[in-house]
């Protein structure tokens, strides 16, 4: 019986941790034991994961907030969870470490250095983070989303194309006549987008639009009650979500390349604040560059381009309404983990 393992090392945000969630049901599905998957998260990141059956291991990781100083000046806290990491974590007959990026790349990639394990590294945004930044420059191949990904060890890069949720589908069972406008603001939700959109519904009726609204864990507002709209909290199954849309209405993260994958146009509001700035403005600036996306950068933006749609002036639709040009990664990523998983068996 093969046991050998590969182990992910994913914490935070959705964008971080689905694409993880994403490949292993995909390796589970090739035939690799759950006993082979094991994953070390921290308490943000094992919110995404309590539905995935393999060991799970949560443990504080230090996350700065003030970039490359905070970390250099709190190595006690890192090496601590790396300490805890060793205690906790078996890491014999293990081929790989995989990580997806933030706060807890650079502790993989000194664990992959340190035990001589293979790290492969995924980075979903056109301008690496900090963290996959630093694991990139250690022995490891980092699994790119965009073409001509930037601020990233191009040596060890290597283009694929995005992670993307194996069930989601490219037919649309919208039977809706009005358009229907899907919303949201990453897996955290988006204040700025709801505040937009409430004050949008505030002032205008919906007469040719529908809105699906995900609003974010416990963002539900009851006293939103317009004609044509609906709040979601949060989605499990995005396909729920997007089999109903026509377009999107969303941030720049890394997972927005699943709207370009299923062809759905889309309205971006990139986050402008914080280290996740600079790779929106980036994603944003490429989806525009490509015809995929427009930006809208506040309220009179977002005011102007849904009185346009609603007025059912949608010209500009099918110029975005591109046929699909964004493949997934995943194949190329499980075929290669799994080569490396059998290798010598």
């Amino acid at each position: 019986m093969n046991q050998n393992k590969i182990m992910f090392f994913c914490v935070g945000t959705g964008g971080h941790v689905l694409p993880v969630k994403n490949i292993i049901d995909e390796l589970l599905n090739s035939g690799i034991s759950k006993n082979q998957i094991e994953i070390v998260t921290d308490n943000r990141g094992s919110k995404f994961l309590q539905e995935v059956d393999v060991k799970c291991y949560t443990t504080d990781v230090f996350r700065s907030d003030i970039g490359k100083l905070g970390y250099l000046i709190n190595l006690t806290k890192i090496f601590k969870t790396i300490s805890n990491i060793n205690k906790n974590m078996d890491f014999k007959n293990t081929k790989i470490i995989f990580t997806t990026g933030s706060y807890i790349a650079p502790i993989a990639a000194y664990l992959s250095w340190r035990k001589k394990i293979k790290l492969f590294v995924q980075e979903q945004n056109i301008y690496t983070g900090l963290g996959n930044k630093i694991a990139s420059y250690f022995k490891s191949t980092v699994f790119a989303s965009y073409p001509d990904t930037k601020n990233v060890n191009q040596k060890n890069l290597k283009f694929v194309g995005p992670v993307i949720n194996k069930n989601i589908k490219k037919s649309k069972k919208n039977t809706n006549k009005n358009i229907v406008i899907g919303v949201q603001g990453g897996s955290q939700g988006s204040k700025e987008i709801n505040n937009f959109i409430y004050k949008y519904l505030d002032n205008h009726k919906l007469n040719n639009v529908n809105i699906l609204h995900i609003v974010g864990r416990s963002n539900i507002d009851k006293s939103k009650n317009f004609n044509n709209y609906e709040q979601w909290e949060f989605v499990d199954n995005m396909n729920d979500f997007y089999q109903q849309i026509d377009i999107q209405i969303s941030r720049a993260g890394g997972g927005i390349l699943e709207a370009v994958y299923l062809n759905i146009p889309l309205i971006l509001i990139p986050y402008k604040l914080g280290t996740t700035s600079s790779h929106q403005q980036m994603n944003a600036k490429f989806l525009v560059d490509n015809e995929y996306a427009i930006i809208c950068n506040n309220y009179t933006d977002i005011e102007k381009e849904l009185l346009l749609i609603d007025k059912k002036n949608t010209d500009w639709l099918d110029k975005y309404k591109v046929n699909n040009t964004v493949e997934s990664g995943n194949l190329i990523i499980i075929e290669r983990i799994l080569q490396d998983i059998n290798n010598g068996l």
